[in-house]
């Protein structure tokens, strides 16, 4: 338990440093000591850039990518699925139809509306995620197979709308395009604090029920021998959890593999007690993320690439060494 806690806390000290880190880069490479000096005293010449456009954006990757991983990683356990990801109801895809929607309405009536986009994509991905839940309800249990193929005839659902709008836009096309393979540029400071709340609500909520989370993992049935409300704390954990993602996909576009490959690392790392899982997976996540986002805004500077286009770059090789390093383990 010791050496986890110090693992736990190099992780949380690594990505301190990243952030510091990653807020030097972009399109002009800033000096290091200049970044410190913006940061902790808010001054210098470059205060302007780094506090008030890139601190803002590097830590909404790194509340991005540690609240993908952190909701990744307890709906894999409590699934007992490792291929089971934030985007298991369908939040992904409402919250792609919302956001194209508000794209669409807005070559049809004024750009006043892509400022609606967030609360639109917000408002389709809990849709999405209500209907996933009540479709797979059956005599009052929500059923593990019942409800992937419900997220999964959600997903196919809302996808078809998304692809119909595509059809449909003139204006916003490439907007949409990038917003769908996930962006954080424009990100400010009023965008934090609904993210922040969501993944700090969500990790606080897994470590409550770690107990009753480590005995579904081992069973359902044998959960419920040991007292365990299961419907209770699965309905509970799908609702949190879904609101945590629609919060950061409302805001970040859909970007892939961070929920469904960090938590494998952080388990590799820290172990599977879901004590730990949550944080360990949103500290790996964040890491990853922010690092991510940062390649995605320098390598063609002054143009960006969609940062879900780098964690699936980055993301398909590495899921693939951990299923080989899983067989060689077997």
């Amino acid at each position: 338990m010791i050496l986890k806690f110090w693992r736990i806390l190099s992780a949380a000290i690594l990505l301190f440093c990243t952030v510091i880190i990653c807020s030097g880069f972009g399109g002009t490479k800033i000096p290091f000591d200049q970044v410190i000096r913006a940061i902790f005293a808010m001054k210098g010449d470059w205060k302007h850039i780094v506090w008030d456009i890139r601190l803002p954006r590097v830590i909404m990757s790194v509340l991005v990518g540690a609240g993908l991983a952190a909701v990744g990683g307890v709906f894999q356990g409590l699934l007992r699925n490792p291929l089971v990801d934030p985007y298991l109801l369908g939040v992904s895809s409402g919250a792609s139809f919302g956001a194209v929607l508000s794209l669409f309405l807005a070559d049809l009536y004024g750009f006043s509306l892509l400022y609606k986009m967030p609360l639109i994509s917000f408002g389709f991905a809990m849709i999405a995620a209500f209907v996933a839940v009540v479709l797979s309800r059956r005599n009052g249990t929500t059923p593990i197979t019942e409800l992937i193929l419900s997220g999964v005839l959600v997903s196919i659902l809302f996808n078809s709308g998304t692809i119909l709008i595509l059809m449909l836009l003139k204006k916003n096309i490439t907007h949409a395009y990038v917003w769908l393979f996930g962006t954080l540029s424009g990100v400010g400071w009023k965008d934090l604090p609904v993210p922040l709340a969501a993944v700090i609500g969500f990790v606080v909520l897994s470590l409550g029920l770690s107990q009753q989370l480590n005995a579904i993992s081992l069973g359902e049935s044998q959960a419920r021998i040991s007292g365990v409300n299961v419907e209770f704390v699965k309905l509970l954990v799908y609702s949190v959890g879904s609101f945590a993602t629609a919060a950061m996909v409302s805001v970040s576009g859909v970007i892939g593999f961070v929920g469904l490959i960090m938590p494998h690392m952080a388990r590799r790392l820290f172990g599977n007690d879901h004590k730990i899982v949550a944080v360990s997976s949103a500290l790996v996540g964040g890491i990853f993320l922010c690092g991510c986002d940062t390649i995605a805004r320098s390598v063609v500077s002054p143009s960006e690439i969609p940062v879900g286009v780098i964690t699936a770059f980055i993301g398909a090789p590495v899921m693939f060494v951990l299923l080989k390093k899983g067989e060689r383990n077997a």
